[in-house]
């Protein structure tokens, strides 16, 4: 039985005084779209940072305390308590690090239908989850062990009882609960946020689904946010990080994480779509703002991203350069669908050798 679309797009969908975003979006449940086979950011950003070797993790599902995070204020931020509590569970346990929780959540992945205890699961099982995560590998095995069982028993347990939620701890809820408040109160960002009582020409979109294709390859995003100024015909399109940089030290996570490709990709399904409907046609899409928000500093930032309707490579400055996301989807597109058995560039044949000048500046481009 299929899902029911978000609360969010059914209230889209029922506005009928102004044209719906949802009309034009890609009508299916959150499930269905990371099941979808058009590419996304994730996958080409993870492409671009593990290159050729990374092909087969490409799909891997990232599991950290800190995307946990990020995902508990989007939750409240884009549903409000209701969608928080239905995906997230609050509870007290010991301090556990995030190293040690990784750990945890693979044991529980493998042996949740066998033992309801950690402490029941052998040894050898414990150690090779070690591994398998790289948890201290200069650590002697007996040590391991120690703080395995005593930091993460009880996050065991929980998980047991937490029913497919994640578990928030009462200190993370808190952190988390002051960086949507943050949001909602700050001069930089209130406005993005707070619930509109006087302007009935603004209206905000939360997660909303697109899909366009370019060039015989098919693309999908989600949005965080569109913040929609109907009177002005503009629509300023909006992703919300939780960083462990300070709010000021954005810039950093941004290069990291490729964030460029986001901005860039996003903005391109957005307009097709719009560009496909007589109405939203008319419409301005501006260029992509990132709000970002570090629970200890807690001072929202909006940066825009000046280039977001570039086309091509980009070069910032001398040890940075930005591709484009159309070039890295076709070169990943060709990896995926002819399976080559080295990379592009690399000559193989019996009468053919290879420059490692070449290759190197090739590789740091």
């Amino acid at each position: 039985m299929m899902e029911e679309v978000s609360k969010n797009e059914k209230e889209i969908s029922k506005d009928n005084k102004r044209p719906s975003l949802y009309d034009i979006s890609f009508k299916v449940t959150e499930p269905q779209y990371r099941q979808d086979p058009a590419y996304s950011y994730s996958q080409l950003s993870t492409y671009l940072r593990l290159g050729f070797d990374g092909l087969s993790h490409l799909n891997d599902k990232l599991d950290t305390p800190s995307l946990t995070f990020g995902s508990a204020v989007d939750a409240i931020i884009t549903g409000g308590q209701e969608e928080f509590d239905s995906r997230f569970m609050v509870a007290d346990f010991p301090e556990a690090t995030d190293s040690v929780v990784r750990v945890v959540k693979r044991l529980y992945s493998n042996y949740k239908s066998v033992y309801v205890e950690l402490k029941d699961i052998n040894d050898d099982a414990i150690l090779l989850a070690c591994s398998l995560e790289g948890y201290y590998p200069n650590y002697k095995d007996v040590t391991k062990l120690i703080k395995i069982k005593e930091q993460g028993a009880e996050y065991y347990r929980l998980m047991s009882i937490a029913n497919n939620k994640s578990i928030i701890s009462t200190a993370n809820k808190l952190d988390i609960d002051n960086s949507v408040r943050a949001l909602k109160e700050s001069a930089a960002t209130k406005k993005y946020f707070a619930e509109e009582m006087f302007n009935p020409s603004i209206e905000r979109v939360y997660q909303l689904k697109f899909k366009a294709s370019f060039d015989n390859i098919t693309y999908r995003c989600m949005p965080d946010l569109l913040y929609v100024d109907h009177d002005k015909k503009v629509i300023i399109p909006i992703d919300l990080k939780t960083s462990s940089h300070t709010e000021w030290g954005f810039h950093e996570s941004f290069v990291q994480w490729n964030y460029q490709i986001q901005a860039r990709l996003y903005w391109r399904i957005i307009r097709a779509c719009l560009n496909s409907d007589p109405i939203w046609k008319e419409y301005t899409l501006e260029d992509y703002k990132f709000i970002v928000v570090n629970k200890h500093t807690l001072t929202p930032l909006v940066w825009d991203f000046e280039f977001t309707t570039s086309f091509g490579t980009l070069e910032i400055i001398k040890d940075i350069t930005f591709r484009d996301p159309f070039d890295i989807a076709k070169e990943l597109d060709y990896y995926l669908k002819t399976r080559p058995t080295v990379p592009i560039g690399i000559n193989k044949g019996s009468n053919e050798s290879n420059s490692l000048i070449k290759w190197i500046k090739y590789k740091n481009s």
